[in-house]
């Protein structure tokens, strides 16, 4: 049996046990319905894992208003959260980093640089990192931190995918790595409860 009860009062964790799965589930039967080229369905323009991002990705960004106002965060972490994930659902829409990695060399000479084709790539893995950091900060100790934290290395494996070019055999796959991490980082978020008598979350030592 799962015991749902947690040390820290702050935090709940059914949302990870039921709605990870169902992501998974999602990827596995958009694979099937792509056979036998399964890779399809992870493509990174209108396939379903690509609309199931832009989906959680504005989903994160209703969940940390809310959060915000229930004070389960602070207020401009919150606030701050909401924006970025903005950001980031406006690039899996419109792909604008893509755009700007194939694009740039024709735009500007300082795209003969492998860093300045990356620059949007590096600057999510920079501010995503710091932001989480003061995310860190601002939770509960234990379970809340390390789901975080499980969160981030998914998405910045997948990431790194992207930069370093590292496995030919999964690259097809990285927008489902993406989706996964996403999926921790959303059921964090909805694990995080309200504080109590309006009292923000307070900083663990």
């Amino acid at each position: 049996m799962l015991n749902f009860e947690q040390n820290e009062p702050s935090y709940n964790l059914r949302p990870l046990v039921v709605y990870l799965p169902l992501i998974v589930l999602f990827m596995a039967f958009a694979a099937v319905l792509s056979w036998p080229m399964p890779e399809l369905a992870f493509r990174s323009d209108s396939s379903p894992v690509s609309w199931l991002s832009s989906a959680q990705l504005w989903a994160m960004v209703v969940l940390s208003i809310r959060l915000s106002l229930d004070r389960a965060l602070p207020l401009l972490l919150g606030l701050w959260l909401a924006i970025a994930m903005a950001a980031l659902a406006f690039d899996e829409q419109f792909m604008f980093h893509e755009q700007w990695k194939y694009g740039c060399s024709d735009w500007f000479t300082l795209c003969r640089f492998y860093w300045v084709i990356e620059f949007p790539t590096l600057m999510v893995c920079i501010v995503g990192f710091l932001t989480n950091l003061w995310l860190h900060a601002s939770v509960p100790r234990g379970l809340p931190r390390w789901q975080l934290w499980v969160a981030i290395g998914i998405g910045l494996f997948s990431l790194s995918m992207d930069l370093l070019h590292f496995s030919n055999e999964l690259a097809p796959y990285e927008e489902g790595f993406e989706v996964l991490a996403e999926a921790f980082y959303v059921s964090f978020l909805l694990g995080l409860q309200p504080a109590k008598n309006g009292s923000q979350v307070e900083n663990e030592e």
